[in-house]
């Protein structure tokens, strides 16, 4: 059953593997003041995270304390596969259609949010749409290598050593 609930009341197992930068986490909050609750945060009956965690975090960090929650009658293993699910199937992006939801973005007058979002994710707007040029994180024509860093400044200082050394670099976190 949906309903509009305080988020300061739902539990998290403190396990969930997904995690956000600080321009994600801000993005989220803008995301949120300017479309609402496009969907709701999901948990098991007793209020555990299965989605929707870093939003109502963000939600509390600006003393927004009700939001939309779906509690789904799951046992604690559906939980996690649900968490699972709704972190990791979001598909993949086609460079030629993101380019052209790129172009109907900016011809509405969008671009600031459009390039903000990108940042958020560590994209920068394609050089033929008025941004710089970079690798983005849409379907590579290329082998790729992950690179598993303990925080933030080690993957920043991979990223500068090996661009520094002229290969082609993006971050990609998840």
């Amino acid at each position: 059953m949906q309903l509009v609930a305080d988020i300061r009341l739902l539990k998290s197992d403190e396990q969930n593997p997904n995690k956000m930068t600080l321009k994600q986490q801000e993005q989220i909050w803008r995301s949120l003041q300017k479309y609402g609750w496009t969907y709701p945060i999901i948990t098991n009956k007793d209020g555990v995270f299965a989605d929707g965690e870093q939003r109502a975090q963000v939600c509390k960090l600006h003393n927004e304390f009700f939001a939309p929650v779906l509690r789904l009658p799951v046992s604690d293993v559906d939980r996690r596969m649900l968490r699972q699910i709704l972190n990791k199937l979001k598909g993949k992006h086609s460079k030629e259609l993101d380019g052209a939801e790129y172009t109907r973005i900016i011809e509405a007058g969008e671009k600031d949010d459009l390039k903000a979002l990108l940042a958020a994710v560590g994209e920068k707007l394609p050089e033929d749409l008025g941004g710089e040029h970079v690798a983005s994180n849409l379907i590579p024509d290329s082998y790729e290598l992950v690179i598993e860093c303990k925080d933030e400044a080690q993957q920043q200082g991979f990223f500068e050593k090996l661009k520094g050394e002229g290969y082609h670099v993006r971050v990609l976190n998840l």
